[in-house]
């Protein structure tokens, strides 16, 4: 098979595909979960900033790594295998099985013979050989994660993904021996013209069985020649793949319904699967039917219903996998977790997911193609539903892009049942199948390519067990150093090597290292592995003078901190989340938090007055470093647009009506280069506060935005403190480019990241503008992003594990320049701290005391050292999934979260406690000045 022309050809068609007003839609992903882009990303179509950690090593191959095989593919099939096995050996037995009557019913692959056949016992001697072509990709769930996906059987049939496998007739026999190792020689094929590579003319059956004992086709066993099908009854002749296996390829009616429902022939093996999300590393998203007011005594109709589903967000506090029952709290009704807005329904934090899922009538016809639908399409699909009746479901997370088109990835199961165990015994060799990028025209054809770097290998496969840490520490930390050294193009200093990894305070990288031959399952390899990460790290460089701390490292900017994050948090403007206010708010009062808080909710948002009070200080401080002609405070005005609507939300109900609009408020700082920008950005918008609305906690379901003292003033007041400190750099021409300081609105449910997603969708259509404060036009549509510093949640010091703060890169080699940048940046800080601490000022002094209110900063304190770790995007610890940084990420823009050392669960986040008795001001103002720096390094340097 040909693979030439592949990703050039993918390259040209991004470059054209996302600009243009539209062509980058980004809805929230609580309401539309977004496919991972690969290899190319819609604001890096030409690959310039090696954005992508997945891609290719050459024209006509996708990439899949080490790990993504060893940790989630090969346990991930075996599983499938396991279950296809045991499900279709009780169908051949005649026994209880999961498969459909439906499915079976009127299915060519399965006729009344067969199943005659089995009821009687005739067909327990079928060794059950699988050759079953799946269509896989990479999907994005609820927490960031990318992972591989079973979407069904592949698409394209069940015969092309296997025979393009066999590169030559030697592949051929490698399977013939293990399929009858009595007489490979006896191994033939049954095919239609042109089906099968020409290298295997020799093995084509003629027209006698004679000297046949194994057969494979991929023909329907009603459509076998009768020879063939008395052959195989009476136990003569073994037919490979199993005929019961094909079920899943020829169900006649969901080929009907994809006519209408593009892969549509995914869905029947998906029924067979029960959903899986962590426990088995392969993903398989819930299918089903539901049965929707059926008339009494309505006939059976055979249909797998599953009508409950467990619903999952970046917020829960409670692991992805619990084993939650149908009374459980977070289980729903399918209908409801599809198209409910009730709002005691959506609670805090969920959303309808008909954006997610595909519906079909009883009758296989298309309902909803959720990720194609607009509004009125998910209406009346709702409308449908209500009037009852029977619907075949699956939840829909999009296959992976590359550029504009989806990958599947056609790979065929190959194995057979172990007569001893009952398990799938895998088959012989690499049956990789092939690659499909899926969009206008035909398909870019390209061969999967399973990288075999020995590092990387040794890394994914030495550490299967970490007694005393959670699951693959060991495997994650030795790639991250990996990574990273690929990344940078160069040796790793030593403390940058050590702040990637997750171990012990008291361990040195050193010891790490030395310790990995214990750790491995080979001590040889795990010895081997270790030499390659030392290899990995060089000398430790000076992290050079410092940009800003001369402004930074004063009492002064310590109670400017403290002063500006109390006036946002505790002044005027306390009704800061998008949806303000809320009608349904009316009779509750909170229960007993509220009472403690002394809270009062009002039907008002004072987010408008907030975004008015950030000019009126911008412009002061441009006014004070004499930039009036240069430096501008400036708007990204837009709607809240959404997928259902939400009348129950003010806020939302005036964005509709035209009544109001939401923005993001950008101060931009002029460089030499105006046509490069590095972005420091923070969310002015407060979340509601769990402690009063649910009930368990005490609440009555009063929505109330919380004050927001460290999520996020504390950020906010970053922003602020870093004009102060970066106007002064361009009035000294010392900025190389523009550093746009962005207050992005809408980051809190149940606006999901709005604000960056405006701006980033603008970015990636090339089409940003903002609007003056005299209402002219200032078009930014071709200045180049060089990276995002996101900063959420800074203030607030972890007493589990204090003085820690994560440097959270996106994805790819530009993100962990940043994040080099980062702590360059931190080592700057850490070294002049000791020396300020033996300061006149400053000695002997201790930690920031925690002030009980907003009226006086803490006394003086120590400067305090940090420590700032390293959590890459995929790695369980990253925190990066539930901020704005997300979405830079995943568009392709380099980005870098900064943020405290992140703890879901302790008091103080989004509830009546995030207040200035929580802020630890020596933490905030260390972190903001580490924050001021990265960012002035970023600017500044050519």
């Amino acid at each position: 098979m040909s693979h030439a022309a592949g990703w050039s050809r993918l390259e040209a068609e991004a470059r054209a595909a996302f600009a243009g007003e539209g062509r980058f839609p980004l809805r929230a992903y609580s309401e539309f979960m977004p496919p991972p882009y690969v290899g190319i990303k819609p604001y890096d179509p030409d690959r310039t900033s090696a954005a992508a950690t997945c891609g290719a090593t050459d024209e006509g191959s996708l990439d899949v790594s080490e790990y993504e095989e060893a940790q989630e593919l090969q346990p991930g099939l075996a599983h499938v295998a396991d279950h296809l096995v045991a499900e279709l050996g009780k169908l051949v037995a005649g026994e209880a099985h999961a498969l459909s009557h439906t499915l079976l019913d009127g299915n060519p692959a399965w006729p009344d013979e067969l199943a005659e056949a089995a009821r009687a016992g005739r067909l327990a001697g079928d060794p059950l050989i699988l050759i079953m072509p799946l269509a896989l990709s990479r999907t994005q769930d609820d927490k960031g994660n990318v992972r591989w996906t079973l979407f069904g059987a592949s698409h394209e049939g069940p015969s092309a993904p296997w025979w393009r496998s066999l590169d030559g007739p030697a592949d051929f026999d490698r399977f013939a021996a293990w399929a009858d190792p009595a007489a490979p020689d006896g191994v033939r094929i049954l095919a239609d013209l042109g089906e099968t590579p020409p290298f295997l003319a020799d093995r084509l059956l003629g027209d006698e069985l004679a000297g046949a004992r194994t057969l494979v086709t991929f023909r329907p066993f009603a459509r076998l020649p009768e020879a063939v099908r008395r052959a195989y009854l009476a136990r003569e002749l073994v037919l490979c793949p199993t005929p019961a296996s094909l079920v899943f390829f020829e169900h006649p009616r969901y080929r009907r319904l994809a006519a209408e429902l593009p892969r549509a022939m995914q869905i029947p093996l998906l029924h067979v699967f029960p959903r899986v999300e962590g426990s088995c590393k392969l993903r398989i998203p819930q299918s089903g039917w539901l049965d929707e007011g059926a008339a009494p005594g309505a006939p059976a109709h055979g249909h797998r219903v599953v009508s409950h589903v467990v619903r999952t967000h970046r917020w829960q506090r409670s692991a992805r996998d619990a084993d939650v029952h149908r009374d459980g709290v977070f289980a729903d009704k399918v209908t409801v977790a599809l198209f409910s807005t009730d709002p005691d329904v959506l609670g805090l934090y969920d959303k309808p997911m008909a954006r997610n899922a595909q519906i079909w009538t009883h009758d296989y016809e298309l309902l909803l193609d959720g990720p194609r639908a607009d509004r009125l399409a998910l209406e009346r699909a709702a409308r449908a539903i209500d009037a009852g009746g029977r619907f075949g479901y699956r939840f829909l997370f999009p296959a992976m892009r590359a550029g504009a088109r989806e990958l599947y990835w056609h790979r065929p199961l190959v194995a057979r049942r172990d007569a001893a165990t009952g398990r799938a015994a895998p088959g012989p060799g690499a049956a990789p199948g092939y690659v499909t990028a899926e969009g206008e025209g035909r398909a870019v054809v390209l061969a999967p390519r399973l990288l075999d770097r020995p590092a990387h290998r040794a890394a994914a496969t030495l550490f299967p067990h970490d007694p005393g840490l959670l699951a693959l520490t060991t495997c994650h930390n030795a790639r991250k150093l990996l990574d990273f050294r690929d990344y940078l193009g160069e040796l790793l200093s030593p403390s940058l090597a050590r702040v990637l990894l997750r171990a012990g305070r008291a361990t040195t990288l050193a010891a790490w290292i030395d310790h990995l031959p214990d750790a491995a399952a080979d001590r040889a390899g795990g010895a081997r592995l270790a030499a390659d990460l030392r290899a990995c790290v060089g000398a430790e460089p000076d992290p050079g003078p410092a940009r800003t701390f001369d402004r930074t490292a004063t009492r002064a900017f310590e109670e400017r901190v403290w002063r500006t994050i109390a006036a946002l948090a505790e002044g005027d403007f306390r009704q800061k989340d998008n949806a303000d206010g809320i009608a349904v708010n009316r009779g509750k009062s909170g229960g007993k938090a509220a009472r403690a808080a002394h809270l009062t909710v009002a039907e008002r948002r004072d987010l408008e007055r907030l975004g008015d009070h950030l000019h009126e200080r911008y412009r002061a401080l441009i006014a004070a470093h004499g930039l009036e002609a240069r430096a501008e405070v400036v708007d990204q005005p837009f709607l809240w647009e959404t997928d259902f609507a939400f009348p129950w939300s003010d806020g939302w109900a005036k964005n509709q009506s035209g009544d109001a609009q939401e923005r993001n408020v950008v101060l931009m700082i002029p460089g030499r280069n105006r046509g490069e920008a590095v972005i420091m950005a923070d969310h002015y918008d407060t979340a509601y506060m769990e402690d009063v609305y649910d009930r368990d906690r005490g609440g009555d379901g009063l929505r109330a935005a919380a004050a927001g003292a460290d999520d996020n003033c504390s950020a906010t007041t970053a922003l602020l403190c870093a004009a102060d400190v970066l106007l002064p750099l361009a009035a000294a021409g010392e900025l190389a480019r523009d550093v746009w300081l962005v207050h992005l609105t809408g980051e809190e449910f149940p606006s999901d990241c709005m604000g960056a997603r405006a701006l980033v969708q603008a970015l990636v259509e090339r089409r940003l503008a903002f609007v003056a404060e005299d209402g002219a036009r200032r078009d930014v549509s071709s200045v180049r992003v060089a990276g995002a510093f996101v900063l959420d949640m800074i203030a607030h010091n972890n007493e589990r594990d204090r003085d820690v703060f994560q440097v959270a890169p996106g994805e790819g080699a530009a993100s962990a320049r940043l994040a080099r940048r980062a702590h360059r940046a931190t080592e700057r800080w850490n070294r002049a701290a000791a020396e300020w601490n033996r300061s006149p000022g400053r000695a002997g002094k201790g930690r920031a005391r925690r002030m009980p209110d907003d009226k006086e900063p803490p006394p003086p304190f120590a400067h305090l050292p940090l420590a700032g770790e390293i959590r890459v995007e995929w790695e369980p610890r990253s925190a990066l999934y539930n901020t704005d940084g997300q979405i830079f990420s995943d568009a392709g823009i380099p980005v870098v979260l900064f943020m405290e050392n992140y703890d879901i669960s302790r008091t103080g986040y989004h509830d009546t406690h995030d207040t200035m008795a929580n802020i630890d001001l020596d933490y905030a103002a260390a972190l903001t000045a580490i924050a001021i720096e990265t960012v002035a390094d970023a600017a500044c340097a050519e």
